[in-house]
C-alpha cells in the first residue's frame, strides 16, 4: 500500500503538470478550433529558454521565468499570425490547420535538435529536498507543483471570468459568428488566446525542465497527452480537460505499479481507448450544451 500511495503522489504531481498543457491546448481549440498540435514545440522552445537563461545567462529565477513566459507567448502569436491567420484567409479548414501545426512541430523539434543537440539538458543542479510523510515521500517539486498549479488556475479562472478580454475569449469559444457581431476582433482574440495558451504552456516547461531536464522531443509526446486529456474531459469545457489530465498523470503512474515502464504511455492511451468507447463524449461532454470555457 505505501507504493500504491507514493504512485498516487507522484501522479498527482505529473497530471497537474499536464493540466497545465491540457488547459493551454483546450483554450487555443474551444477559442480558436485548431488543434493546436505545435502547443508542444512551444513548450520545449519555453524550456530552452529557461534551460538557457538559467544555466547560460545566469539570470535570477524570477527573470528566467518572466523570460520563459514572454518568449512563448510570442512564439504562440507568430505562429497564429504567421501560420493560422493566412491559411484561415484563403479558406482552409480545420483538418488542414492541424497539419500544418503538426508539420510546424516535427519542423521546430528538430530545429532544437540541431540547435542544443539531442542530449538531456539539465536545469537543476543537486538532488530534491526530500520529506517523509508518514511511510510517504515528498519532494519539493511536488510542493513546488501544487503550489504553481494551484495559483495558475486561479489567476486563470478570475482572468477568464471577471476580465473584459477573459469573457471576449469565452464569448468566441462559445458563438464565433455572435461575438463577431457583437463587436469582438476575432484576430485580437486569437492572438490573445495564443498568448494565454502558450504562456501556460511555458509554466509547465518550467516545471518539467527542474525535474527532468529539457530534449527536443519533449514536447511531441507530452502534447499528445494533453490532446487526449481535453477529449478524455470533455472537448470544450476548460475544468474537464484539467481533471482529466490530472487522471492521465495518476494512471500513468499507476501502470507501472506491476508493469515494466517501457508501458507506461501505451497502458495511458490504452484505457483513454476503452474509456472513449464507454463514454465518447467524455467526462463532461453533458456540459458542453451550457459554457466552453
Amino acid at each position: 500500500m505505501e507504493l500504491l500511495g507514493q504512485l498516487l503522489i507522484n501522479g498527482l504531481a505529473n497530471g497537474m503538470v499536464y493540466a497545465l498543457i491540457a488547459v493551454g491546448f483546450a483554450i487555443v481549440y474551444n477559442a480558436t478550433r485548431v488543434f493546436h498540435l505545435a502547443h508542444g514545440a512551444v513548450l520545449t522552445f519555453a524550456a530552452y529558454v529557461f534551460y538557457v537563461s538559467i544555466v547560460i545567462l545566469r539570470l535570477w529565477l524570477p527573470l528566467a521565468c518572466l523570460a520563459s513566459v514572454a518568449a512563448a507567448a510570442g512564439l504562440g502569436c507568430l505562429i497564429e499570425l504567421g501560420i493560422y491567420q493566412p491559411l484561415r484567409s484563403k479558406g482552409a479548414k480545420p483538418f488542414a490547420l492541424m497539419i500544418a501545426s503538426l508539420g510546424l512541430l516535427v519542423f521546430l523539434q528538430n530545429v532544437f535538435a540541431i540547435v542544443f543537440s539531442t542530449d538531456i539538458q539539465t536545469v537543476r543542479a543537486g538532488g530534491l529536498q526530500v520529506y517523509q510523510v508518514g511511510p510517504l515521500t515528498v519532494t519539493s517539486f511536488h510542493f513546488t507543483v501544487a503550489v504553481i498549479a494551484i495559483a495558475t488556475f486561479l489567476v486563470l479562472q478570475l482572468f477568464l471570468g471577471r476580465s473584459k478580454h477573459g469573457r471576449a475569449i469565452r464569448a468566441l469559444a462559445d458563438n464565433p459568428e455572435l461575438a463577431a457581431v457583437v463587436g469582438i476582433s476575432t484576430g485580437r482574440t486569437h492572438l490573445l488566446v495564443l498568448a494565454l495558451g502558450s504562456s501556460l504552456a511555458a509554466v509547465a516547461a518550467m516545471l518539467f525542465s527542474y525535474d527532468v531536464g529539457v530534449q527536443p522531443e519533449m514536447g511531441f509526446s507530452i502534447v499528445f497527452l494533453s490532446a487526449v486529456a481535453v477529449i478524455t474531459g470533455g472537448a470544450g469545457y476548460l475544468p474537464g480537460a484539467l481533471l482529466g489530465a490530472v487522471l492521465l498523470g495518476i494512471i500513468q503512474q499507476l501502470a507501472i505499479w506491476q508493469i515494466d515502464s517501457i508501458w507506461q504511455n501505451g497502458i495511458v492511451f490504452a484505457v483513454v481507448l476503452l474509456f472513449l468507447f464507454v463514454r465518447p463524449q467524455g467526462l463532461f461532454g453533458n456540459k458542453l450544451d451550457v459554457r466552453k470555457a
